[in-house]
């Protein structure tokens, strides 16, 4: 069993759903994420997360799947790419499942 993670920009949400429902994987979640972007030039954090002008928004939809299943969705990924904006891909992260109880 894989652990497979797809997180992106929130906007590309229904994208990453769309591809766990076409690779009938039908169980898993998803969760909006709010990370804070401080720039390398700033040497103070800004005051995060009280800031509203300061992070980004994404979104991390996950499954506990087949090895074979997870193989094929990340090989689709590297073909084809989800993203609205093609310097901001989504990135998938797979893992091996040790036990599930």
């Amino acid at each position: 069993m894989k652990y497979l993670a797809i997180m992106g920009h929130d906007d590309t949400r229904p994208k990453v759903r769309d591809l766990f429902r076409r690779f009938e994987v039908l169980m898993f979640s998803n969760m909006s994420i709010r990370g804070c972007s401080c720039d390398k030039g700033i040497t103070a954090q800004a005051s995060w997360p009280g800031d509203k002008g300061v992070g980004s928004y994404s979104s991390l939809c996950f499954a506990i799947l087949e090895d074979e299943k997870a193989v094929q969705i990340i090989e689709e990924l590297e073909k084809n790419p989800i993203a609205n904006d093609p310097d901001f891909p989504a990135r998938a992260f797979l893992m091996n499942v040790e036990k599930m109880v």
